[in-house]
C-alpha cells in the first residue's frame, strides 16, 4: 500500500516504508548513536549548517525549572481528532516487503519514517486512546508484524495528573505484555517553551519510563537528552520536531531497534 500521513485535523496516518536496512552489531556507545543520528542528519539536511550534533550534558534535577525557550508560544500537540483524512509523502517508495514494525503514537510520530515499518498517528491521541486502539490495528494489520513502538504521553500532562497518567501506562503495558510483540516505548520530547511546570513533568515522565520499561521487560528509547537544548530540531511551536527533528528522532528509534537484543525481545 502507499504510504500516508495525518494532516492537521486529526486523521490516522499511516507509512509503509521499503526493505530493511541490514541490523549493526549491538553498541551502546554514545559515539555510535551520534554516528547514526549524524548520518541521518546528513541524508536529509545537508545544506543545514546546524545539521551537526554536538554533545550536550542531559538535563539535572536543576534544569526541571529552566527549560530551553523559543519566542513562539507554546500549545498543545493536537486538537481532539475531529474527522479522518490520508494523503500519500512526496519520494516515498513503495515497500517492497511486508511490514515488519508498528510505529503508532501522536502527532510527534507524524513525520517518522522507519523501514520496514507502518506508522499509524492520531493527533491529540492520550495514552488512553492508544490503548483504545491498539487491538484493532493489531488485528488489521498484516501477521508480519512482530514489533511495536509506542509514542504517547505529552497530551496527558494538560491535566496536571501524574499519577493518573501512570496508571494509564501500566494499563497499557499489561496489554502489550499479551500481544506477542517486542515492545519499545518512545520516550517524550523535552519542550522548548516558556512552560517549566511541564517540562519538569515531562522530565519525570521520561524517569519513571525508564524504569518502569526495565520492571516490563520493554526496550527504552531515551529521546529526552538527544533533543535537549537543541531548538534547532524544532518547528516553531517548541513542541513538534521538525524536518530536521524528524529525521533525527527517526534515526534514534532506528538505532535503539537495532541494538537492541535480537532486535527487541517477545513480550
Amino acid at each position: 500500500c502507499l504510504p500516508q500521513v495525518a494532516n492537521s485535523a486529526g486523521e490516522t496516518c499511516h507509512t509503509d516504508v521499503g526493505p530493511t536496512l541490514r541490523s549493526e552489531p549491538r553498541t551502546e556507545t554514545s559515539a555510535s548513536r551520534r554516528r547514526i543520528v549524524k548520518e541521518a542528519v546528513l541524508r536529509r539536511s545537508c545544506r543545514h549548517p546546524t545539521s551537526a550534533l554536538t554533545v550536550t550534558h542531559p538535563p539535572g534535577p536543576d534544569a526541571a525549572g529552566s527549560p530551553p525557550h523559543l519566542s513562539a508560544r507554546s500549545r498543545s500537540v493536537d486538537p481532539t481528532p475531529s474527522r479522518v483524512e490520508t494523503r500519500e509523502p512526496l519520494h516515498s517508495p513503495h515497500p517492497l516487503v511486508s511490514p515488519t514494525t508498528l510505529i503508532v503514537g501522536d502527532s510527534i510520530t507524524r513525520n517518522i519514517r522507519f523501514f520496514n515499518a507502518t506508522t499509524r498517528c492520531f493527533p491529540g491521541a492520550k495514552v488512553t486512546s492508544i490503548l483504545d486502539k491498539l487491538p484493532e490495528l493489531f488485528h488489521s494489520l498484516p501477521s508480519s508484524i512482530h514489533r511495536v513502538i509506542v509514542h504517547t504521553g505529552y497530551n496527558d500532562m494538560a491535566r496536571r495528573q501524574t499519577e493518573l497518567t501512570k496508571r494509564d501506562f501500566n494499563d497499557l503495558f499489561s496489554f502489550l505484555k499479551r500481544c506477542g510483540k517486542s515492545v519499545f516505548i518512545s520516550g517524550p520530547l523535552p519542550i522548548m517553551s516558556q512552560r517549566p511546570e511541564r517540562f519538569s513533568r515531562l522530565l519525570n515522565l521520561n524517569t519513571w519510563l525508564q524504569s518502569t520499561c526495565k520492571i516490563h521487560n520493554f526496550a527504552f528509547i531515551d529521546n529526552f537528552n538527544l533533543f535537549w537544548n537543541r531548538t534547532s530540531l524544532y518547528s516553531t511551536d517548541g513542541i513538534h520536531p521538525n524536518t530536521l527533528g524528524s529525521s533525527v528522532l527517526a534515526a534514534n528509534i532506528q538505532h535503539a531497534v537495532q541494538s537492541a537484543p535480537h532486535n527487541g525481545t517477545h513480550s
